[in-house]
């Protein structure tokens, strides 16, 4: 049985002087509906329950980026205790955070948000 209930939300990258081919791309062209963001530049846009976000860079490099993965759970403690016996390391928020989340990396090296 699954401790993941849900995708919460995905953040990718884009080219900040595409912003406006970016909107047209994800509002017009998919239809998606442009939802407020709290980030200035970003763009946002709702995916039935989760939330697509768009961080605006200058270069798209091959190094650090913006793009993860957000996943909700229902079993936060186990999720982040099974990490660590898998040797995974993953950062996470104080335990009294209002929002606890973790951060960690696949092998591939794609970084997951985990919402509980």
């Amino acid at each position: 049985m699954s401790s993941i209930l849900s995708i919460e939300s995905v953040q990718l990258s884009f080219l900040a002087r595409q912003a406006g081919a970016i909107r047209e791309f994800y509002r017009h062209i998919l239809g998606l509906h442009e939802v407020s963001s709290a980030g200035g530049a970003r763009l946002a846009f709702a995916l039935g329950n989760a939330t697509l976000s768009l961080s605006p860079v200058s270069t798209l490099t091959p190094g650090v980026k913006a793009d993860y993965l957000a996943l909700r759970t229902d079993a936060f403690d186990a999720v982040r205790d099974r990490l660590h016996a898998a040797g995974h390391h993953p950062v996470c928020s104080a335990a009294d955070a209002p929002q606890r989340v973790m951060y960690v990396k696949d092998p591939s090296g794609n970084q997951l948000a985990l919402l509980g």
